[in-house]
C-alpha cells in the first residue's frame, strides 16, 4: 500500500501523457503577490512567506491546459463531469496506493474541512467527545467547540526518534472517555512529517471499534512520501471498513486547493447511508466545475509530475535539515518523513511566546506559530519548504543568520 513512483506511465488507468513536463524549480514573486494568493499576499514584499500548507510551484502544465480548456468552452454551466471524480480517484488509488477504493462510497465535498466538519456532525451528538493528537493541523481544534462536542486530547509523544502516538494512551483515553465517539487523525500528520506504521494504525483501528468510536482519518497529504517511508490508507486496513471515514484531496500535491475539491471516502455502504441520513446532500453544496476538471486531469495525468515534485522536495527536507544541524545545531528538527513541512524547535533561543512573530520581525520570514497546533507545539514553528530551490537558501539564510545573531547576544549559560 505504500507509494510507488516510476512504472504509472504506461498505466491506461491513468491516461497516456504522465511524463510530457517537468516541474519547474522558479517563483515568480511579483506574480505571486499580484495574483491574490493568500500565502504571499499578507505581508510585504520584504518578508518571504513559509507558513501555510501550499507550495509554491503551482499545478502541472496538464491541468493548467485542462483549466484554459474549460474557460474557452462556450458555456460554464452544470457539469456532468463531478460523477468523474470518484472513478479517477479511485483508479489513482489503485495504482499509486496498491488499494482501490468503492467508487459509490465515495462522496465528493468542497475541501476536506467540510468533510470533517459534516462527518462529526453525522456521526456525534451534542456533548459527546471529539479525540485530537497534538500538535495537529490547528482547525482540528476549532471542531468539536463549534459543534457542541467535548474537545479530548492525546497529545504527541516526543523522543529522539520524533514524533509518535503511544498507543497505551490512547487506549487509556478511551477507557476513561466512554462518551468518545471520534478519534480524528492526520496522517499522513502535520506539521511534524510523521508516517503512522501499518501496525500503529491497525492498533488504532482496533482499539476504536472495540470502543465504538469512529475513525476519522485526514490523509490529503498521502500523495507527498518520500523514499524510505510509506503511507498506509486507514481504510485499506483490516477490519477498518465499518467505522471509518478518510478526507482525500488533490489540493496539496498539486497545489488546486482554491478549486475546492475534495472526496470523502466510506468503508462500507451502512456507514455512507447513515451519513446521508444524517446530512442533506444539498447542505454540503457541489464541488465546483473548475475543481473537479483539475483534479480529474491531475490524477488521470500528473504522475509524473508528481514524482519530480516529491523529488525536489526531497531534496529541500534534507537541505534544511542539513544546514540546520550545520549552521545552528540548537534547533531541534527531525527530518519530516512526508508533507513539505519542517517542524522547528526554537526554544533555545528565548523568543517567548510567539516565536514566529520574533522570527517575521527579526528575519523577514513568516513561519506558522507552533502553540496554534495545541499541546507541545510551544517553542516550535512550521517551516514551509514546498518552494524553488533558490527562494528556500534564501529563507534559511535569513533564518540562520537572524537566529545567530540573537544566540550570539544571549547571556552565556
Amino acid at each position: 500500500m505504500a507509494v510507488v513512483s516510476g512504472r504509472e506511465a504506461s498505466d491506461p488507468r491513468l491516461g497516456g501523457h504522465l511524463r510530457e513536463a517537468s516541474v519547474r524549480d522558479r517563483v515568480d514573486q511579483a506574480a505571486k503577490r499580484a495574483g491574490g494568493n493568500l500565502k504571499w499576499g499578507i505581508d510585504p514584499p520584504g518578508v518571504l512567506p513559509a507558513w501555510i500548507a501550499e507550495h509554491d510551484l503551482g499545478p502541472p502544465p496538464v491541468v493548467r491546459d485542462a483549466l484554459r480548456r474549460l474557460a474557452d468552452l462556450p458555456d460554464v454551466g452544470y457539469s456532468r463531469r463531478a460523477g468523474d471524480l470518484a472513478g479517477a480517484f479511485a483508479d489513482w488509488c489503485e495504482v499509486r496506493h496498491h488499494w482501490r477504493p468503492d467508487p459509490a462510497l465515495v462522496v465528493p465535498t468542497a475541501d476536506v474541512l467540510q468533510g470533517i466538519w459534516a462527518v462529526v456532525a453525522a456521526f456525534s451528538e451534542p456533548g459527546e467527545g471529539v479525540i485530537t493528537t497534538p500538535p495537529v493541523y490547528p482547525y482540528f481544534h476549532d471542531v468539536a467547540p463549534s459543534l457542541g462536542r467535548r474537545s479530548l486530547e492525546c497529545p504527541l509523544r516526543h523522543d529522539a526518534d520524533g514524533w509518535r502516538l503511544e498507543l497505551d494512551d490512547l487506549a487509556a483515553l478511551l477507557e476513561c472517555e466512554p462518551a468518545a465517539r471520534i478519534l480524528l487523525l492526520c496522517s499522513p500528520h502535520n506539521p511534524t512529517g510523521h508516517l503512522y506504521s501499518r501496525e500503529d494504525l491497525q492498533a488504532m483501528v482496533e482499539l476504536t471499534r472495540r470502543h465504538d468510536v469512529i475513525l476519522i482519518s485526514d490523509e490529503i497529504h498521502f500523495d507527498l512520501v518520500y523514499p524510505g517511508g510509506g503511507h498506509y490508507p486507514t481504510l485499506a486496513l483490516p477490519g477498518a471498513a465499518e467505522h471509518t471515514v478518510a478526507l482525500y484531496s488533490a489540493g496539496k500535491a498539486f497545489a488546486i486547493s482554491g478549486l475546492r475539491a475534495a472526496v470523502a471516502v466510506f468503508g462500507n455502504e451502512e456507514l455512507r447511508a447513515r451519513f446521508e441520513l444524517a446530512m442533506p446532500a444539498h447542505l454540503l453544496g457541489g464541488v465546483g466545475r473548475a475543481g473537479v476538471e483539475a483534479a480529474i486531469t491531475a490524477w488521470q495525468h500528473g504522475a509524473g509530475w508528481l514524482d519530480e515534485l516529491v523529488a525536489l522536495f526531497d531534496r529541500h527536507r534534507r537541505m534544511v535539515v542539513d544546514v540546520l544541524a550545520s549552521e545552528l545545531p540548537t534547533i531541534g528538527c527531525h527530518l519530516p518523513a512526508s508533507t513539505f513541512l519542517a517542524w522547528l524547535d526554537v526554544s533555545a533561543f528565548g523568543l517567548g511566546p510567539d516565536p514566529a512573530a520574533r522570527i517575521r520581525a527579526m528575519a523577514g520570514v513568516r513561519t506558522s506559530e507552533g502553540h496554534e497546533f495545541g499541546t507541545g507545539g510551544e517553542g516550535y514553528v512550521r517551516l514551509n519548504f514546498g518552494t524553488s530551490t533558490a527562494l528556500l537558501t534564501e529563507i534559511l539564510d535569513r533564518l540562520v543568520g537572524s537566529l545567530r545573531l540573537r544566540s550570539d547576544a544571549m547571556p552565556a549559560g
